[in-house]
């Protein structure tokens, strides 16, 4: 069945609703066939593969057991880059004619590039900070008046880390994993995830309660995975759902650009269906240009 995603321009507002409830060798054959058409081939990797690089990162899916894929694999000429249980796939680095050559393999269901994401930037001042406006914007304080301000949730942030010193976060950090490669941090280089987890559950400390966030009574899950200069990949937002999953969240923030989720079969797609199968709620920004 087709899943509906509700995608909102305040991806906290739903936050706010949710307070409401709450072996063998890898064989590959050796010539290279012309595969423009060949289905198996997302158009963006495709595409990626007429520019000529020697190395490309992607995603493939497999239409059979993850044991009996694997095993398949071994001996594989790729670099295996992440190996998924949430999804039937593994992400991995390689070179355009084993691609085209897993392409042909009747075990594989898709192959796909390994898609970059983004974030718009660090905070720059205060008058950057939207607690107040995303608060108010939801009526969040009709909902503390009634004694509901999130208690019990858990909300995993993925982003580029949370500064778990800010007077607003003191506390409220309750599980973190880092997947972000050569930046050995959960901590926040950038800003935007602070930003994030102030929005959703920051307690207001640092300005008196002026910038309180939506669900102050929310705990959070720090997920990092954009880097220092804001960018991530598919592979790692798909490793973070996984781990926001296994360890307890109730919502998954994906504040980000760059996704596409109109695609039913994509793999980022695919692993946010299976999370909400399970019984998370996965929340995605649909921009900030109105």
């Amino acid at each position: 069945m087709k899943k509906i995603f509700y995608i909102l321009a305040s991806s906290m507002s739903l936050i706010v609703l949710v307070m409401f409830l709450f072996a063998p060798g890898f064989l590959l054959s050796e010539s290279l066939p012309d595969l423009s058409g060949e289905p198996k081939i997302d158009a963006s990797l495709r595409k990626e593969l007429s520019l000529g690089s020697d190395e490309i990162p992607f995603i493939m899916l497999f239409n059979q057991s993850r044991l009996a894929s694997w095993e398949k694999l071994q001996g594989a000429p790729l670099h295996m880059v992440r190996r998924y249980d949430i999804i039937p796939g593994v992400a991995a680095m390689g070179s355009p004619g084993t691609i085209r050559r897993l392409a042909r393999e009747q075990w594989i269901e898709g192959l796909y590039l390994d898609g970059s994401v983004f974030v718009s930037g660090p905070v720059r001042s205060e008058d950057d900070f939207a607690g107040e406006s995303s608060a108010r914007m939801v009526n969040a304080s009709y909902l503390w008046s009634q004694g509901i301000n999130g208690s019990g949730v858990i909300v995993a942030v993925l982003d580029s880390g949370i500064n778990q010193n800010h007077p607003d976060l003191i506390g409220k950090v309750v599980g973190e994993v880092n997947f972000v490669k050569n930046e050995e941090t959960t901590n926040d280089l950038l800003g935007h995830g602070t930003m994030v987890a102030g929005i959703i559950a920051g307690s207001g400390e640092a300005s008196g309660g002026k910038y309180m966030g939506v669900a102050p009574g929310a705990k959070l899950l720090n997920v990092r995975v954009i880097d220092s200069e804001g960018d991530g990949r598919d592979s790692d937002i798909i490793a973070g759902i996984e781990w926001a999953l296994n360890n307890g969240a109730d919502i998954i923030s994906l504040s980000l650009g760059g996704l596409d989720l109109g695609e039913t079969n994509l793999p980022v797609t695919m692993a946010a269906d299976n999370a909400m199968d399970a019984g998370a709620i996965v929340c995605v920004a649909a921009g900030n240009s109105g």
